[in-house]
């Protein structure tokens, strides 16, 4: 992760220089990096909005631990209200968020109104999620075990899955279940085997839900 985010971000440029490689320079920068600051201006989106926000923050975190051995101070900025600007670091963000709105049952039931596109925004948002404990080391046991109850393991949402957009609920078992085999999220086993359970009966359901073809008539 270190390396994709020094690749594709080592460019100087300058007064007689725009846009030249400089991988080294950049990566001997961040080395020298104690402290990372993300600052936002609305509260219409946060980092767990899109995966552009662990591609940079989350990456430069990323490549400052791989360069240094060790996680760097960072910090997340709130100036949505200029006259009570808010800090929190990466950590206290995450759970912030995860409390304000992805556990939050008006926000879930908000989502289930936009069908097969409200499924797919949860699906999204594991991902995002996944992202930037993969890059930041954000996530605690208790927000995998969560995310698992809430949008995997539990039964109406299951049902309403299927039934809007199958193919989500498949993401969503499956990104946990990496986080799990990756070490990030120390599952119990009866949480693993639930989630097994789920990825292979949705997985089945999938495949016995599409057309079947005739080759016989060349359908």
């Amino acid at each position: 992760l270190a390396e994709i985010y020094i690749t594709w971000g080592g460019y100087a440029y300058g007064k007689k220089n725009y846009g030249i490689t400089v991988p080294e320079q950049f990566r001997r920068r961040l080395g020298q990096l104690d402290l990372t600051v993300k600052n936002e201006d609305s509260r219409e989106w946060d980092m767990l909005d899109g995966d552009d926000f662990y591609s940079f923050h989350g990456g430069m975190i990323a490549a400052v631990k791989s360069i240094k051995g060790e996680l760097p101070k960072s910090y997340c900025g709130d100036r949505s209200d200029p006259e009570r600007v808010k800090i929190r670091n990466t950590v206290e963000e995450t759970k912030h968020i995860f409390r304000a709105r992805i556990l939050n049952p008006k926000w879930i039931e908000s989502m289930k109104r936009h069908g097969y596109k409200g499924a797919g925004d949860m699906s999204r948002m594991v991902d995002i999620a996944f992202g930037w404990d993969a890059t930041a080391e954000v996530l605690e046991d208790w927000m995998y075990e969560e995310l698992a109850n809430k949008y995997a393991l539990d039964k109406d949402m299951q049902e309403w899955l299927k039934k809007v957009n199958p193919h989500a609920l498949q993401n969503i078992a499956e990104r946990l279940l990496e986080a799990v085999e990756r070490g990030m999220w120390q599952a119990t086993e009866e949480m693993k085997e639930e989630l097994r359970d789920v990825y292979l009966d949705i997985e089945g359901w999938i495949e016995d839900d599409q057309p079947q073809t005739d080759a016989s008539s060349g359908s």
